[in-house]
Formats: structure tokens, C-alpha cells, sequence
């Protein structure tokens, strides 16, 4: 069993480290702008969600392809420049028009910069070493949501929204010099001249590979009823249990405890494939049934050991859920693969959150969570076993 050297480990630790950072920025301008928009109503806050992910079913293929086409040192600082400029803009005063354009160029960079960073984790990870790699790079993910929602709602309440919008703008802009400072690329392979580029081989991929599939359609159906939590959560919290921002913020600081144990976990431990397999059922079981329990909770207390309990349950998916993906993606396709998978969670969670603020105005914000989480357990139970069965062919084949 061939595992990565400890100049390998270190490049992972601190690729996750930069992305993590990077992510925090990007924690406290959602967090800024769903707060500072509520006022407003359901409505436009699923406006921000729905402006927010449109890039990543807009541009897939195309993300996907400069991320396999081009190298990590040309792509990553064009982005992450025109992105941190985007989101420095945010500071002056603008019209809602102008907040959802600046908005949509920032996000338009992230589903470039996604694949491209995701290129760089099987080159210096072996295959053995994914789960571990995953996990590794979650964990640095987790302490970023740990600490947004804190940090976002202390900013808030103590200096207003400007300081928010610095500090991402600083994080993603400072992306940009990551590659140079660990010096790593990956160099595309040229194609044969004259040889067309596939900008939808993601695409195909996904859905002529069994396993991926089977584990895409139940991801994509999960998150089709659960979307309506980016919409709901916040009038739960402020207006149903009487919250404020601080609160709101603990409980997404709640959600990224429980991601941040679990991911810690993985990290640190390597396992066997069945039990990654096993694992990756349980938490998306959990975190369905948690979605039915917020529903019904009788205040914010309970929300928050919910939702680290969610977040518990959301890891597995985030880390042996995407290795396993990994192991069965050959690497010149990875970048368009990833990019369709992201703008397929996209679809499903544009098409829950469109519908998410006139079912919350019409049924009430409990109910809807109530129907989210029902369904979400129905399409594990029916789902899941297909993934389960795809997973354990290829296990036995490695295996004989």
C-alpha cells in the first residue's frame, strides 16, 4: 500500500489551509448578505441563494474544462483577482441590482477556482490516501463554518456589514498566490492537434458510470428536499425562536462543530472501504432525519445540537462520498466531472430554494421543514441501495 510522503501531506495540509481561509471570507458574506436582506422576506433571500449558485450550473462545462485544460498557476490568480475585486465592491452603497450582479461575477471566479483546486489532491495524494486527504481538507473546511457565523455575527453587531465584505475580499484575493508559494500545478496533457475539447464529458461520465449515478441522483434528490434550510433557517431562528444574529450565528457554528468532529475523524484514520461505504449511508440518513427534527424543535438550543448532529452526518458524504467519486474519475476528466456534479447539486438546489420562500409564506416555516425532512428520508431509503450495491462490486473486484 503506497501512501502520500510527508511533503505531499504537507502540501494537501496547506492547500486546505489557503481554500479554508478563503472559504471563511466567503462565510461571512453570505451570512452579511442573508442577514442584511431578510428584512425583506423569504423571497429575497432565495434571490441571493439562487443568484449565488446560477454560476455553477451556467458555466459547468466550461469550468470544468479550463480547470482539466489549463494549468493551476494561470487559472487560479485571474479568478481569485477578479473574484476578491468583485466582493471588495460590496462595501459601497449599491442597489439590489448591483449586490446579485457582483455577487454573481464572484461566484462565477469560485466555479472556476473549485475544479481547478480539486485537480491538485489526486496528483499528491495516492489513491489509498483519499479518504485521509478528504478528511484532511474537511476538517480545514469545518473550522472555517466554525468560525463565520461567530465572526460574521459579531462584525455585524458591532461594526455593521463593511468589515465583512474586507475580510473576503482579503482571503480571495490572496488565493491567488498559493500555487506560487507551494509551487504546485497541475500541467494539462496536450491532445492530439486538431482534437476537440468535450466541454460535456462530465456530463456523460457521470451518468454512464454506475456508481456515480446511483450516488449523484441520491445527492441531487436529498438536496433538492432539503434546500429550503438556506431559505428557512433564518426566520426559524429569528422570528419563530425569537433569536437575533449572534444566535444565528451559533448555529451555524453549531453545524460546523459536527462537521468539524467528524472530518477530524477521517482525517486522522485511516478506514476500510466497506466502512466508508457504511458510513456515507448512515450520515445521509441522519441528516435527512435532522432536517424532519429542526422542524419540530421548541427552540434555538435544540436547533443547534441538531445541526452539529447534521453536520456530523453531512461529513461522511463530504469526504468518502467524494473519494469515492475520485477513485473511479480518470484524471484528465476530473475538472469537468466535478464541475457537472456541482452544477447538478446547483439544479437541485435552485429549483428547492425558487419554490422554498412562497411555500414558507404559504405553509409556515416549521412545515416546510417538516416535508423537507420526510421526503429526504424516503429518498435515502430508496436510493442508497443502489449505491451500496455499485460500491460493493467495485470493493470485491479491488479485493480478488
Amino acid at each position: 500500500m503506497v501512501s502520500a510522503t510527508s511533503t505531499q501531506w504537507s502540501k494537501i495540509q496547506a492547500i486546505a489551509i489557503a481554500r479554508a481561509f478563503s472559504l471563511l471570507g466567503t462565510e461571512l458574506t453570505i451570512f452579511t448578505l442573508v442577514f442584511r436582506d431578510k428584512e425583506f422576506g423569504p423571497a429575497a433571500v432565495a434571490a441571493l441563494f439562487i443568484v449565488g449558485t446560477l454560476p455553477m450550473i451556467i458555466f459547468a462545462p466550461w469550468s470544468g474544462t479550463i480547470a482539466d485544460k489549463y494549468s493551476t498557476k494561470a487559472v487560479i490568480p485571474i479568478a481569485s483577482l477578479i473574484g476578491g475585486a468583485a466582493v471588495l465592491a460590496q462595501t459601497l452603497p449599491l442597489d439590489a441590482w448591483a449586490v446579485l450582479a457582483l455577487l454573481f461575477i464572484a461566484n462565477t471566479c469560485a466555479t472556476v477556482v473549485g475544479p481547478t483546486w480539486g485537480k491538485l489532491i489526486p496528483i499528491l495524494a495516492t489513491k489509498e490516501d483519499l479518504g485521509r486527504a478528504m478528511g484532511t481538507t474537511q476538517t480545514y473546511f469545518s473550522l472555517a463554518g466554525l468560525a463565520g457565523p461567530v465572526v460574521a455575527g459579531f462584525l455585524i453587531s458591532q461594526t455593521g456589514f463593511f468589515w465583512t465584505f474586507v475580510i473576503d475580499a482579503v482571503a480571495t484575493t490572496f488565493i491567488a498566490a498559493v500555487p506560487f508559494l507551494l509551487n504546485v500545478n497541475h500541467q494539462p496533457t496536450k491532445g492530439e492537434a486538431g482534437e476537440k475539447t468535450d466541454i460535456a464529458a462530465g456530463f456523460k461520465f457521470l451518468f454512464t458510470n454506475r456508481l456515480l449515478r446511483a450516488l449523484v441522483l441520491m445527492i441531487f434528490f436529498m438536496v433538492l428536499a432539503v434546500s429550503v434550510v438556506n431559505v428557512g433557517d433564518v426566520f426559524l431562528i429569528t422570528d419563530i425562536l425569537n433569536g437575533n444574529a449572534q444566535i444565528y450565528g451559533l448555529v451555524g457554528t453549531g453545524f460546523a462543530i459536527g462537521t468539524l468532529s467528524f472530518s477530524a475523524f477521517a482525517a486522522s484514520k485511516k478506514i476500510r472501504q466497506i466502512s466508508e461505504l457504511r458510513a456515507v449511508g448512515i450520515g445521509a440518513l441522519v441528516l435527512a432525519a435532522c432536517t424532519l427534527a429542526v422542524g419540530l424543535a421548541p427552540n434555538y438550543w435544540v436547533v443547534m445540537a441538531l445541526w452539529a448532529l447534521a453536520g456530523a452526518s453531512l461529513a461522511p458524504l463530504n469526504t468518502y462520498g467524494v473519494a469515492m467519486m475520485v477513485k473511479v474519475v480518470p484524471h484528465e476528466v476530473q475538472g469537468r466531472v466535478f464541475a457537472a456534479f456541482g452544477a447538478l447539486v446547483s439544479v437541485a438546489s435552485i429549483g428547492s430554494m425558487s419554490v422554498a420562500g412562497l411555500l414558507i409564506g404559504a405553509l409556515g416555516v416549521r412545515e416546510v421543514f417538516v416535508v423537507a425532512g420526510v421526503l429526504s428520508i424516503l429518498v435515502v431509503l430508496v436510493l442508497f441501495p443502489s449505491v451500496y450495491r455499485e460500491q460493493r462490486k467495485i470493493i470485491e473486484l479491488a479485493d480478488a
